[in-house]
């Protein structure tokens, strides 16, 4: 017989209009072209036979995500094509054969189909047209550099204990990428794709054929959006507008974690925080890794390690360290054990075709495995959540929920899930079980307190997964190459839309040297997620672990950390309005410059600092490069001039960081746990030049903030001329809490308090900057936190 080869879309041969869009078909093959919003379309495909999905179902799309276009919707036909506008962008049908691009209103087109959509033996694929010049961005944290073309990956959430270079699929599915496409003009332009499909799927940035991009997946409808830009910012708006965002986390998460494969029994865990207290290094949060559990039963306490569990929580959050505890999701099987009875019971396991539970070995022997596709599922299993957190439990850890087992590696394709009652295989549920098992988790929490900010952690991640959970990137190992990797993987889930991540500072597997441990400390301290963790036959790698020198680093850097808390905080609300991570690759914000198009060894926090961490051993100095404009050093002040590349010193306790010039930057002091003081006065840095800066402060724990208690300051900086500058306060919110309020510093300046004018009125008589160069802890200027215009003059 002869092989059944990949059969394409043909011309068209009936069309259908709605309100939002078409549906053509090609014989008994369907497309549906629906605008969704301005710059959002969706592509739907049904194969000859096949039905489409209705409602279109997804576990990744907000369930609230708007059902109508945001703007009237225009649809002009002509012999050869099918036109669908909505706002300033169009999504265009033709004809002959069936093919689909999209147009700005400009006319640039974007995500042309080359071949088209196509499939075979239950797969389906698309390719697009690749212009030469597009760089390709996203798809989370694949272990390749930041810049995916002209390389190919697979989306299946796989444990691979000690990932390597390269290493693809590891935890995490995010079937989302953002291409930056030149454009006839000269200028680049950015879009989007997500594949709405959680099957094993597969992307193709020009790495087969030259001439193509192309994505596909092994079963399930083939339904993808179209996010346009032209920027990267407008893209991740737009998808974060369909898969939400993370809402602001409680503040303390932004602080200090410590963790390890494990910490027991009670008195090593009192002891441990005892140290950080004793040694004034700052800590928040305290992980208690497997051994915490009785047997390695979840949602248990040893009874020995652990006899008095609530405690020892309110004992640790007196000394203001949040206790956070694993959770996988293997349930022993164990007759007697009140989480197998009640899971049997209520019939919430995975089962095989014929209904038999599946079974496989995990940490604590053969355990079955809930089916969060199931709601009731999903309540019943949240349920232990809400009860640990009654005990003083302040977070979640979930792990191993590839899901992985030791046995295969993961479960057989052929289990049964539920699937909100629609039934479905592991083949479709596979990618999605992280993130159905952290929105059991975060819907429990949630409903226990609708006042508090839930915080989870999560290994395995599907697309939507912000909604619920913050990341980190998994096994790790203590080598410079995987140190190496952190950026690229950080940047790329931000690229994702998943603004809270981080990886395990020092390495997980292995024994870090003392200066691995302290340099991805100072990667640590501008992660998002900081958190040190290794493994139980690894070193111990607490800050003090390799002696004074780096106990010293690590303290600095640490301090540092919570010094930038309001910056950090400030960026995490950005997200929640707009999708823009706090992480940024450089060419988010340049995507105009040659140079940052592959450059992932240094990258953004926000727009306005700089970092350039040192990434190989040895080094005592490295190259940064500086775009576009004028940027300060950090640490002392001195201006560079950008658009080139500069040597700077990088010492072992030194990491280079960049201000950019007109930015107002807000600094913290010290505290051992964020909440130890009232923060009554910030410093405020005022780096001469033009530029907007922002300021964002709430109580930092309660959802008070929806209703309007916040304050959100932007700063606007003009520079008058060389020795004067003007900053005007616009304030929101109803907002007060404990500020009073700013210390104004100028870096490299000596400010003459008889030419700082505050609100129009000369300054009362104060202290001044301390000596030119000093930018740690120099006095400043004091001006009240309600401030609405103030210009400052140095000599």
């Amino acid at each position: 017989m002869p092989r059944q080869l990949i059969s394409y879309l043909t011309s068209t041969t009936a069309l259908t209009e709605d309100a939002a869009g078409i549906e053509a078909e090609a014989g008994e093959a369907r497309v549906r072209l629906h605008a969704l919003a301005d710059g959002v379309f969706r592509v739907r495909f049904a194969p000859p036979g096949a039905a489409f999905d209705e409602p279109p179902f997804s576990y990744a799309v907000r369930a609230d995500a708007p059902a109508a276009p945001d703007h009237p919707v225009t649809i002009t036909r002509t012999t050869d094509e099918v036109r669908v506008q909505c706002g300033a962008y169009s999504g265009i049908l033709a004809r002959d054969p069936l093919r689909i691009r999209f147009e700005d209103a400009d006319g640039h087109v974007f995500a042309a189909d080359d071949f088209g959509i196509g499939w075979q033996d239950g797969l389906t694929w698309v390719w697009k047209r690749h212009v030469e010049g597009t760089h390709y961005y996203g798809l989370g944290e694949k272990t390749a550099p930041l810049d995916r073309t002209h390389r190919a990956f697979e989306n299946w959430n796989t444990d691979f204990f000690g990932y390597q270079r390269l290493q693809d699929p590891i935890y995490k599915s995010l079937p989302f990428f953002i291409a930056l496409q030149p454009c006839a003009d000269g200028r680049r332009r950015a879009y989007g794709i997500f594949l709405d499909n959680s099957h094993r799927s597969r992307f193709d940035f020009a790495a087969e054929a030259r001439r193509c991009v192309s994505f596909g997946t092994e079963g399930g409808e083939m339904r993808y959006y179209v996010c346009l830009g032209p920027s990267f910012a407008d893209v991740l708006r737009r998808y974060t507008a369909l898969t939400g965002r993370m809402p602001l986390p409680p503040r303390w998460a932004l602080g200090y974690h410590q963790s390890r494969w494990s910490y027991h029994p009670e008195h090593e865990v009192r002891s441990l925080v005892r140290q950080f207290r004793d040694r004034r290094i700052p800590l928040d949060v305290l992980h208690l890794d497997i051994h915490y559990m009785d047997g390695y039963r979840i949602f248990t306490w040893d009874p020995e390690r652990f006899p008095d569990p609530e405690r020892l929580l309110r004992d640790l959050m007196h000394e203001g360290v949040k206790t956070i505890v694993i959770v996988d999701p293997g349930v022993k099987v164990d007759p007697g054990y009140a989480v197998y009875e009640e899971g049997r019971r209520r019939e919430a396991f995975v089962t095989y075709p014929d209904g038999t539970p599946y079974t496989a070995p995990v940490w604590p022997g053969d355990c079955h495995f809930p089916d969060f596709t199931r709601p009731a599922t999903r309540d019943w299993f949240g349920g232990y959540y809400r009860t640990f957190a009654d005990t003083g439990v302040a977070g979640f850890w979930n792990d191993m929920n590839e899901p992985a087992v030791f046995e295969g590696n993961t479960a057989p394709a052929l289990l049964v899930h539920d699937f909100e009652g629609l039934g479905g295989t592991h083949r479709e549920a596979h990618n999605v079980y992280g993130l159905l098992m952290a929105r059991a988790a975060y819907e429990a929490l949630d409903a226990r307190d609708p006042d508090a900010r839930p915080f989870l952690i999560t290994r395995a991640a599907f697309a939507g997964i912000q909604r619920y959970a913050s990341v980190w990137t998994g096994d790790n190992v203590a080598d410079w190459s995987h140190l190496q990797m952190v950026l690229p993987m950080l940047l790329s889930l931000g690229l994702s839309g998943v603004p809270f991540a981080g990886s395990d500072v020092g390495g997980f597997i292995g024994a870090p040297s003392p200066e691995l441990y302290a340099r991805w400390i100072q990667l640590g301290a501008f992660s998002p997620l900081f958190r040190t963790h290794s493994a139980y036959d690894a070193p111990r790698q607490e800050p003090w672990s390799y002696g004074p020198e780096v106990e010293a680093i690590a303290r600095r850097y640490i301090e540092l950390r919570y010094r930038l808390i309001p910056l950090f905080y400030t960026l995490f609300e950005e997200h929640a309005r707009t999708g823009l991570p706090p992480l940024r690759p450089l060419v988010l914000h340049y995507p105009q410059d040659d140079a940052v198009l592959a450059l992932d060894d240094q990258f953004l926090l926000g727009e306005a600092l700089l970092v350039a961490p040192v990434l190989h051993p040895g080094r005592t100095a490295r190259k940064v490069y500086l775009p576009a404009g004028r940027w300060y050093d950090f640490w002392t002040g001195a201006a560079f001039e950008g658009g080139r590349t500069v040597l700077v010193s990088a010492e072992l306790d030194h990491l280079p960081i960049f201000v950019r010039a007109g930015t107002v930057l807000a600094l913290a002091p010290v505290r051992q746990h964020v909440d130890e003081q009232p923060v009554e006065e910030l410093e405020l840095r005022l780096y001469p030049g033009t530029g907007t800066s922002a300021l964002y402060r709430d109580d930092g724990r309660s959802q008070a903030y929806r209703q309007g208690d916040f304050r959100h300051t932007v700063f606007s900086m003009t520079e008058i001329d060389a020795q004067r500058l003007r900053v005007r306060c616009t304030h929101t919110g109803s907002y007060t809490g404990d500020l009073r309020r700013f210390r104004l510093v100028v870096p490299g300046r000596t400010l003459r308090p008889d030419r700082v004018r505050i609100d129009g009125v000369e300054a009362p008589e104060q202290n001044a900057d301390t000596a030119e160069g000093q930018a740690e802890e120099p006095e400043g200027v004091r001006v009240p936190a309600h401030v609405g215009e103030i210009t400052l003059g140095w000599d």
